[in-house]
């Protein structure tokens, strides 16, 4: 009887040993089946030779254009931003200036400005640019100084002058206080029709702020992916 009994208390020690083993091994599996669900998303990631495949792709693209930077200036921002554009992006420049300069004082040009806008005047310009040049390039970066909520009539005369069919033109400007450009850009849109004016994408400076923004107006070029 003694003999039976240690049978049966073998027997029961057998059969819960199993089953504890069972269950750890159905942990076991549950853990393995989470792995490849991780591998995954890993692999959803893109890898560093990928992705300097696609800033190499990036860099392929900016040199397929050919960038014109057109600027028009009259307290000096947007000759600034106009050549750390041009050296960012390896485009060539060019200044339109008004044949008839406009005053050193302040207050006189903000009034002749203001003039020329209730007029819909357009002043006569100057510009180191022909029609056969313009054809050869693809981009325009466009600056220039928000007046009266608009585009300065010189650079209205500017986009009536040339034949922008088919180009891209993104606009830069400097501001006081609009920094959206007000009007200027639908302006824009109506004076070159035929163009793609990318005025989301435009860059706008506080004319103040724009001596130490040289880092920002280069991050935004390559931001588009047109730097050199």
């Amino acid at each position: 009887m003694k003999h039976f009994s240690k049978i049966i208390s073998i027997l029961l020690t057998i059969i819960i040993i199993g089953t504890v083993l069972t269950g750890c091994s159905g942990k076991s599996n549950e853990t393995s089946t989470q792995a490849p669900v991780q591998t995954d998303t890993q692999n959803e990631t893109t890898s560093p030779s990928e992705a300097s495949g696609s800033e190499q792709n990036e860099s392929d693209a900016a040199e397929d254009h050919k960038i014109l930077v057109v600027y028009f200036s009259y307290t000096g921002h947007l000759d600034s931003m106009a050549h750390w554009i041009a050296d960012e992006t390896g485009g060539d420049i060019v200044r339109v200036t008004a044949k008839e300069a406009y005053p050193d004082d302040y207050d006189e040009t903000v009034d002749r400005a203001k003039k020329e806008r209730d007029d819909n005047a357009r002043p006569e310009i100057t510009a180191d640019l022909t029609e056969e040049k313009l054809a050869e390039y693809d981009t325009v970066f466009f600056g220039f100084p928000v007046w009266w909520y608009d585009l300065p009539m010189p650079m209205w005369t500017f986009l009536e002058s040339y034949d922008f069919s088919g180009k891209t033109i993104i606009p830069f400007i400097s501001h006081e206080g609009t920094s959206n450009g007000g009007s200027a850009f639908q302006n824009m849109k109506e004076l070159a029709p035929d163009a793609e004016i990318r005025s989301d994408d435009y860059l706008s400076i506080r004319g103040g702020r724009v001596d130490s923004s040289e880092q920002d107006v280069r991050s935004w070029v390559s931001g588009l992916g047109y730097s050199k």
